[in-house]
């Protein structure tokens, strides 16, 4: 707890070259965390033995270190979410019928669309094998698939009506953000939705350095390497951090940008709401 608090107070004069230096901090953390989490889970499930939950290590690797009662919560808080985004540009989660959770990870929010819409057609796919092997074993409803690094995904041409995509954007460079953009395109319908978070001012204002957010505002996006996952994410899986002008400007290149929700998801990333033009 001490070396959070003092984190917290340098944090903003750090250069992000400098992060990677910190990633034996990072793991310490994630193992203390771990532990405590996986107690609490026989605690917890010894009581309720048929609640429907990942692991605690899988959970940690999509999600952070959520107890199993949070993380369930809040995969109903996405639904919330993307609910809001829909309404703000006058279209409703009730009228989809097909829907792909990019980056679904061990099925968070898979988990909570099933109750809600029995009836939804859902796909998953991330490049977190054992996340999708944990997906397809309980959640056989569900189509979920292991994609990879680089397009293309497992789907046909104009397969989705929505697809959601959160937290991915948030790690991935431009090049590569760029081709799954494209991709995104070819998976959904004409007048398909694309909703996908970013890491947009409130997630950088406190806490990078103020050349770096004066460099980010220059150039729209920025992208670095933090290291803190080494050996759990792929290399190439760090952290990039976006302004609205940028998305407004660059992705609009692929999509019709309908609306940009700050802090919309989460009440911390900033949620892009992009239309296929077809």
């Amino acid at each position: 707890m001490i070396i959070e608090s003092v984190w917290k107070i340098v944090r903003p004069f750090v250069p992000v070259q400098l992060y990677p230096l910190l990633s034996p901090v990072y793991r310490w953390r994630r193992k203390s965390r771990l532990r405590r989490l996986e107690e609490s889970d026989r605690t917890y499930l010894a009581s309720h033995p048929e609640v429907l939950c990942p692991p605690a290590e899988l959970r940690y690797n999509a999600v952070g270190p959520y107890p199993i009662e949070a993380f369930l919560h809040s995969g109903e808080m996405v639904i919330a979410d993307i609910e809001g985004a829909l309404q703000s540009i006058g279209r409703s989660l009730q009228e989809i019928r097909t829907f792909l959770d990019f980056g679904c990870g061990c099925g968070r929010l898979i988990i909570a669309l099933r109750k809600r819409r029995p009836d939804l057609d859902i796909a998953g796919c991330d490049v977190d094998e054992r996340g999708i092997l944990w997906c397809r074993r309980h959640l056989q409803a569900s189509r979920c698939v292991v994609n990879g690094e680089l397009p293309p995904a497992p789907f046909e041409d104009g397969s989705f009506d929505l697809i959601w995509c959160g937290s991915v954007f948030t790690h991935l460079d431009e090049a590569r953000q760029d081709r799954w953009l494209a991709e995104m395109k070819r998976m959904l319908k004409p007048r398909g939705i694309l909703l996908a978070s970013v890491h947009g001012p409130y997630s950088w204002e406190p806490r990078l350095p103020p050349w770096t957010i004066a460099n980010l505002k220059k150039k729209g996006m920025i992208f670095a390497r933090i290291g803190a996952d080494d050996g759990i994410h792929p290399s190439w899986y760090q952290a990039a951090w976006h302004t609205e002008k940028y998305i407004r400007q660059h992705w609009a290149e692929v999509f019709e940008i309908r609306a940009y929700r700050e802090r919309g998801l989460s009440d911390y990333q900033d949620v892009v709401v992009a239309e296929n033009r077809g």
